[in-house]
């Protein structure tokens, strides 16, 4: 995923951004486990889910309030869950691979830097409809990678383990 300088002509649907640089997932979660990873740029990027009654038009503030529970990364150095009022996260936490855990029957959005083996945030919530990934950025020159995740040798899980 690349910010780009054209804006593409496609239709605009109710789940389409029109403010923010964002996407959402095609699928919504509804239960179970789910884990992702991306490789984010280094200035500007934001990864978590949206709700699916999350409002996706304009530019509100896309925190727990209006249905999103993301991390945000700032001019490359202001580390943030984008809570109400927002949490700041240390600089030393700010991750290059992001692997994102949704334990939707438990109520966990918990994210984690996949290089250090380190949990960074976890969001606790009782989650009562679908949840959609969302990732956003304004990097121009570095792509936001979305991966499958490779098999792990060492669990992140705060949990049961979800590889084992």
């Amino acid at each position: 995923m690349r910010c780009g300088f054209e804006r593409n002509d496609v239709p605009n649907f109710h789940q389409r951004f029109d403010g923010w640089w964002c996407a959402v997932g095609m699928d919504g979660l509804g239960s179970g486990r789910h884990y992702w990873e991306a490789e984010v740029g280094e200035r500007d990027w934001r990864l978590g889910v949206a709700k699916e009654s999350a409002l996706r038009k304009g530019f509100k503030s896309l925190n727990t309030d209006t249905g999103y529970m993301t991390l945000r990364l700032e001019r490359g150095t202001e580390f943030k869950a984008l809570t109400v009022p927002f949490t700041s996260l240390p600089p030393g936490l700010i991750p290059r691979k992001v692997g994102i855990y949704l334990d939707y029957d438990n109520g966990q959005l918990s994210f984690y830097d996949v290089d250090k083996h380190l949990h960074i945030y976890t969001y606790n919530e009782t989650f009562t409809e679908r949840l959609f990934p969302l990732f956003g950025t304004v990097e121009i020159i570095r792509d936001l990678v979305i991966r499958s995740p490779a098999p792990k040798t060492h669990c992140l899980c705060p949990t049961s383990c979800l590889w084992a």
